[in-house]
């Protein structure tokens, strides 16, 4: 059992260190008034940062 909650544990905290690096390169990307590449319904589409 203890080694399911060891997994859960590493597991969220790569989920958590996604979330903060996605957060800094959206933020960053503002301010550099640059556009960003994402999947949106199965179509490649750039974007510009603020418009997100």
């Amino acid at each position: 059992m203890e080694t399911v909650s060891k997994q859960e544990d590493i597991s969220e905290k790569v989920m958590k260190g996604f979330r903060l690096a996605h957060k800094r390169l959206v933020e960053k990307a503002k301010r550099e008034d640059d556009t960003l590449v994402i999947e949106r319904d199965g179509k490649i589409m750039h974007i510009k940062a603020r418009d997100l």
